[in-house]
């Protein structure tokens, strides 16, 4: 791992991500990208340039203060040696992340579940969990009450009616092996013992054959409850998924499994694409 990409909005959530950021960054040996986007909208022609308060500029500038002090205190805490580089962008939020992660070659980005109104993103969800289906690169969610530990324990949600593209599963498998960690698949399914399922994870079972793994396969179709109970009861430092692809259609008129895990978990979400 090379490059780490952390979004923030300086919400309490938010600073709390780039901790897990920079010590994630710090053990890989990685270098950490800040990043802070704004969007400025005004109310009339005046307000577009100049000192108004509530300029572009002026958002601009506060932005700048409060990512070079985030990247001090980060270098306070997990010292100098750290490479750290900070960019204030305009413009609208997920694209210009995604714009962003693809110039900066990142393999990692981070962010927090929930930004400046968390009641809220638990409810309509947030920036963060409408990037799960949009992130270009494999993306870490912190949950607000989550903290930095060593990765050992992987809890892998993998769907059996469609098994992960390969490209994908070799991804989320590198990552396994950077954090030399044991992987505990869980698949959910409403006929647990048909034979095709049965054969299905046989075969990922091979394809993670050079990986310490368990697979289990619990009945039932309430995913998000079923997954981060046994997530907890095998005490995971991080849940794993691999999110389907849908068109646009079906995204406007429904919330698929990772986007809900990822407004909801209070254990680290990494969403492999």
């Amino acid at each position: 791992m090379k490059t780490i990409v952390l979004a923030t909005d300086f919400s309490t959530g938010a600073n709390r991500a780039a901790h897990v950021a920079a010590q994630l960054a710090r053990d890989q040996g990685a270098s950490l990208v800040l990043v802070h986007v704004f969007h400025f909208w005004p109310a009339n022609p005046p307000e577009l340039n100049g000192d108004f308060p509530l300029s572009a500029t002026a958002m601009r500038d506060e932005g700048q203060q409060a990512i070079s002090q985030l990247a001090h205190e980060l270098h306070s805490q997990y010292g100098a040696g750290l490479p750290i580089r900070s960019l204030v962008r305009e413009g609208y939020v997920i694209p210009t992340i995604q714009e962003i992660t693809r110039h900066e070659k990142a393999d990692l980005l981070v962010m927090s579940t929930v930004g400046s109104a968390p009641q809220s993103a638990q409810l309509m969800g947030s920036i963060a969990s409408a990037m799960v289906s949009e992130t270009n690169v494999p993306l870490l969610l912190i949950p607000p009450s989550a903290g930095y530990a060593a990765i050992k324990n992987i809890v892998l949600a993998v769907d059996l009616n469609n098994p992960p593209d390969a490209i994908v599963l070799e991804t989320a498998l590198r990552f396994v092996r950077q954090f030399d960690s044991v992987v505990n698949m869980l698949s959910i399914h409403e006929r647990p013992s048909d034979e095709t399922v049965r054969s299905r994870a046989e075969h990922l079972r091979r394809l993670l054959a050079s990986v310490p793994h368990t697979l289990t396969i619990l009945p039932g179709d309430a995913v998000y409850e079923t997954l981060l109970t046994f997530a907890h009861a095998n005490k995971a430092d991080l849940i794993m998924m691999l999110p389907q692809p849908h068109n646009w259609f079906v995204r406007l008129f429904s919330e698929g499994n990772t986007e809900r895990m990822a407004r909801l978990t209070d254990i680290p979400l990494l969403a492999v694409v």
